[in-house]
């Protein structure tokens, strides 16, 4: 989280931990930022991540702020990627660090039956969650409608999708990528808002790809063919 440049409210370590390491390091990126420093019990840390390895520190943050749709479909040709029902908080976690190490402008998550941006979807996300924009809307279906009249084409992961993500023409900004859910995959309303279903091959037994990884494969093949046309 300090690494991204997100401030906390708060820092805590344990007392008498060993100010070396990573533990020392995390101190002088606080106070370079101007961030509260407080020795405490370890039992207080413990209070406040509960069942964690927390590795005796842990930031104390504010309330995630949402950004709003309209706000990601303003940028020039966006990359997007929307989540239709993910419920993993690791899945989650995992996107929104693909989506930022693959340059994509925002996430859009519906309101009801889908994670949240909470405190494990944060720490998984290793700092992305409070550089890459996350939308949350009541209507995911609706989202991809103002999506689509703005301009985005949008690509439904499935794996019976007639094309594959190498070959299809669509994969190109503005576009948005959508991923099912960890069981049921796309919704028939998703799936039939979809300008093209693309499948990633694979060549194992199992019958698809975890979300997360399927994401991740999507979203950087997009960024690949952004960075050829960009050198064009």
């Amino acid at each position: 989280m300090l690494r991204a440049g997100s401030v906390p409210e708060r820092i805590l370590i344990a007392q008498g931990a060993a100010m070396k390491g990573a533990l020392g390091e995390v101190r002088r990126r606080a106070v370079a930022l101007g961030v509260p420093v407080r020795m405490v019990p370890r039992s207080e840390i413990d209070d406040h991540a509960p069942g964690v390895n927390h590795q005796g520190v842990v930031a104390i943050t504010a309330r995630y702020r949402y950004t709003p749709l309209e706000k990601l479909l303003e940028r020039p040709d966006p990359t997007l990627l929307f989540l239709d029902g993910v419920m993993d908080p690791h899945n989650l976690g995992s996107l929104l660090r693909s989506a930022d190490g693959a340059g994509f402008d925002g996430v859009v998550i519906p309101t009801h039956r889908a994670v949240s941006v909470t405190g494990t979807v944060r720490r998984i996300s290793a700092g992305a969650a409070e550089v890459v924009a996350v939308a949350r809307v009541s209507n995911l279906g609706a989202a991809i409608d103002r999506a689509r009249a703005a301009g985005v084409w949008i690509l439904g992961l499935d794996a019976g999708g007639t094309n594959d993500i190498w070959s299809t023409n669509l994969a190109e900004p503005p576009v948005g990528v959508v991923c099912g859910s960890e069981d049921k995959g796309l919704s028939k309303g998703v799936r039939d808002r979809c300008d093209e279903l693309v499948r990633i091959p694979h060549k194992g037994s199992l019958e698809s790809l975890n979300v997360g990884v399927a994401g991740a494969i999507a979203m950087f093949e997009i960024a690949r063919r952004r960075a050829s046309s960009d050198t064009l």
